[in-house]
């Protein structure tokens, strides 16, 4: 998706649909998938995605020199955002999923199932 994003500003297809917008778009694919499956963790890494989406983009279209083309500029800039929002939406889909452990007979044997105090 990325080369794709590229290639449309390549070949100046910039104008009508821009060579970030199909790479935005298929960032928000993967989380609207990833929410549609019920992975762990899923909202988290939704919001932490799209956040550092607009942010990183933000800031290195911000960055970048001047002697880029408005285009190419936000492209790179959409891309680095991209890829960093993909890279934060795996990681945190992948924490372990905490579970609290509540003591069962027979399993535990500090627990006899007797009352409290013996």
């Amino acid at each position: 998706m990325l080369a794709l994003g590229a290639g449309f500003t390549a070949f100046g297809w910039d104008d009508e649909l821009g060579g970030s917008h199909p790479m935005a778009v298929m960032l928000l694919f993967h989380v609207v998938d990833d929410i549609n499956e019920g992975v762990r963790h899923r909202w988290p890494a939704a919001l932490a995605a799209v956040a550092l989406l607009w942010g990183a983009s933000r800031l290195t279209n911000t960055v970048l020199p001047g002697s880029l083309d408005a285009a190419w500029a936000a492209t790179l800039a959409t891309a680095v955002g991209v890829t960093l929002g993909l890279a934060v939406a795996a990681t945190i889909t992948r924490f372990p999923e905490r579970r609290l452990r509540r003591p069962v007979k027979g399993q535990d044997p500090r627990f006899d199932g007797g009352t409290l105090g013996r």
